[in-house]
C-alpha cells in the first residue's frame, strides 16, 4: 500500500495585493537622544512613500496614541528614531491607555516600522522590547565604513540590494534579541574594526500578535537618507507591514511538476512527486504531494523550519525526536 501526503513547508512572508491606498503615520517624537537625522528621513521617506501612492502624516504628537480608534486610521506606523532615556521611566510617552491602544493596534493587524532609534525606546515597558524585536545595547565609536550583507531571502526590504554593499552610519549591538527573527542585513564586524566577532543583525521582519513589524538599525546619518538604496530598504519594509509587495499571482496545476523519484533524505525506495510549487518565482513556502511506494521513506532529517504533512491515503510511520507514532488518512 502507497502512504500519500501532503506537504506544506513554512516559513515566509505572507503577502497580500495591493488594494486601496494605505495611510501611514511617520512619528518622530524624542525624549532622549534626538538624532540630526530625524528631518532629513522623515522628509526622504515621505517624497518616496507619496510616490507609491502612500497617503502619508507625518508627527510628534504623542495624542495620537491616547486611542486605537485614531491609530486604526494608519495602515502602518513608522517609528522614526523615538528614542526615550534608558534609565527615565518618566521619559516614556507609552504608558496607561497609550500601551494599551498600541498593543490593540498591533493586535489588530496593524503594522510597525522601526527605524534606527526605535530600539533605543521605552526601556521599562517590556512588551515594547518583544514587538520590535531587540533592544539597542551600545555602539561602536563614530560612523565607520561597514560591509553589510543580504540574506538570501524574498523579502520587499531587500529585494533591490545587491549581496553586499558599503554603508557609512552608527553601527548598532542589541540586547534581548528574540531567538526566532530571521536577519535580513548582516553587518560584518570586522569591517569597521571589531575583530572575532560574530556577524551582527541590522534588518529583520516578523508577525509578532496578529500585526507584522519591521525593523532596520541603518539611517543614523542624514546623509543616509540621500542614498536610494537606504531609502528603498525602508520602503521595502514599509511595503510589507501594510501587506504590499507581493509577487504576481501564479496558478499551478499539481500535475504540471509530477515525476518519479527517490524520497528526498536518504533515497530510501522510490516515490511519485508533485513538486506543485517549483514554477512559482520567489517562492517563500513550498507545497507538494507525494505518494511513497511500499518500502519508501523519508529519511531522518534535522529541520530549521516549520514542516505540515497531511496524510490523504495509505498507512505509515513517522519519527520525531526518537518517538514514532503511526500516521493514517486524517492526521
Amino acid at each position: 500500500m502507497m502512504i500519500r501526503l501532503f506537504v506544506l513547508i513554512l516559513g515566509g512572508w505572507l503577502l497580500t495585493a495591493a488594494g486601496p491606498p494605505h495611510s501611514v503615520l511617520i512619528f518622530s517624537h524624542t525624549t532622549g537622544f534626538r538624532h540630526a537625522s530625524i528631518e532629513p528621513a522623515r522628509d526622504a521617506i515621505t517624497s518616496a512613500a507619496r510616490d507609491k501612492g502612500y497617503r502619508v502624516v507625518a508627527s510628534e504628537d504623542p495624542a495620537l496614541f491616547d486611542d486605537a480608534a485614531t491609530l486604526k486610521r494608519f495602515s502602518a506606523i513608522v517609528l522614526l528614531s523615538t528614542t526615550t532615556k534608558r534609565n527615565d521611566p518618566a521619559s516614556e510617552w507609552l504608558t496607561g491607555a497609550r500601551r494599551d491602544a498600541m498593543q490593540a493596534y498591533v493586535r489588530g493587524g496593524g503594522g510597525v516600522v522601526g527605524i534606527h532609534g526605535a530600539a533605543d525606546s521605552h526601556y521599562h515597558w517590556g512588551w515594547y522590547g518583544q514587538m520590535i524585536g531587540a533592544r539597542f545595547a551600545r555602539h561602536p565609536a563614530g560612523t565607520p565604513e561597514g560591509t553589510v550583507t543580504r540574506a538570501a531571502l524574498d523579502h520587499p526590504a531587500i529585494r533591490d540590494l545587491p549581496e553586499s554593499i558599503k554603508l557609512t552610519d552608527e553601527w548598532y549591538w542589541f540586547d534581548d534579541v528574540d531567538p526566532r527573527l530571521r536577519p535580513l542585513l548582516m553587518l560584518d564586524p570586522a569591517s569597521i574594526g571589531e575583530q572575532g566577532v560574530n556577524p551582527r543583525s541590522l534588518a529583520w521582519a516578523h508577525g509578532f500578535e496578529g500585526g507584522r513589524v519591521f525593523y532596520t538599525a541603518l539611517g543614523h546619518t542624514a546623509a543616509a537618507w540621500r542614498d536610494p538604496q537606504v531609502v528603498s530598504h525602508v520602503m521595502g519594509g514599509i511595503d510589507w507591514a501594510v501587506g504590499r509587495g507581493a509577487r504576481p499571482m501564479v496558478v499551478v496545476t499539481d500535475d504540471a511538476k509530477k515525476v518519479e523519484e527517490p524520497p528526498p533524505h536518504g533515497r530510501i525506495g522510490m516515490s511519485t512527486a508533485w513538486r506543485i510549487t517549483d514554477g512559482v518565482p520567489g517562492r517563500m513556502m513550498e507545497y507538494r504531494k507525494r505518494a511513497l511506494h511500499p518500502g519508501a521513506a523519508i529519511g531522518i532529517h534535522p529541520i530549521d523550519h516549520d514542516e505540515v504533512y497531511a496524510v490523504v491515503s495509505g498507512e505509515g510511520e513517522v519519527t520525531s525526536d526518537g518517538v514514532t507514532a503511526l500516521l493514517r488518512p486524517g492526521m
